[in-house]
């Protein structure tokens, strides 16, 4: 019985949970750019890297946004989904792209990087009201810097002539040991 009712209730909810997931996705393609902030840290791009990215509301807030959703993507340069999201409410496939959902309660979720390394990742982030337009705010995860090396430069005699002189000296002690006890 309780099986039977357990499969009752997927039936039942399983199309209001993508009807809502749908309508979440199709809010994203109207929003506008939001008053608001997103935090990611570490701030740059490594492959395999757990970032945490978090949402900070803008000064202007409304009365709707305790009942406000947040949602968060990560894309590559070919506007294609990168890696991960844990942490949110709810997971989605919005065009394709890998959605973060976190409910009004929520602020950050964490994204692992994926193993390969790319240039940049786009972190997109949305705030979805209700009964008004939803709003977007993007950042750019550039990777590291990668450290140059000095040019190489031409050897130095001195250090070289300096070393075998120490390099000599080291192999007569054994002999000056030898001609000293055979002295005394």
């Amino acid at each position: 019985m309780a099986a039977f009712l357990f499969l009752a209730q997927l039936l039942f909810l399983g199309p209001l949970v993508v009807a809502a997931h749908t309508d979440t996705c199709q809010q994203l393609r109207n929003a506008t750019e939001g008053n608001f902030f997103v935090q990611v840290m570490p701030r740059m791009y490594q492959a395999n890297t757990t970032y945490q990215v978090t949402i900070q509301k803008g000064t202007n807030t409304t009365a709707n946004e305790t009942r406000a959703l947040y949602v968060l993507q990560a894309l590559s340069q070919w506007n294609k989904s990168l890696g991960e999201w844990a942490g949110g409410d709810s997971m989605a496939n919005c065009s394709s792209v890998d959605t973060a959902i976190l409910n009004s309660t929520q602020s950050a979720a964490n994204w692992t990087s994926p193993g390969t390394d790319v240039p940049f990742v786009v972190i997109r982030a949305y705030i979805i009201f209700p009964e008004e337009p939803a709003e977007f705010r993007a950042l750019t995860l550039s990777r590291a810097p990668r450290p140059t090396l000095p040019p190489p430069t031409t050897p130095n005699s001195v250090p070289t002539v300096q070393g075998s002189s120490l390099f000599l000296a080291v192999l007569q002690l054994p002999l000056l040991l030898a001609t000293s006890t055979l002295l005394s």
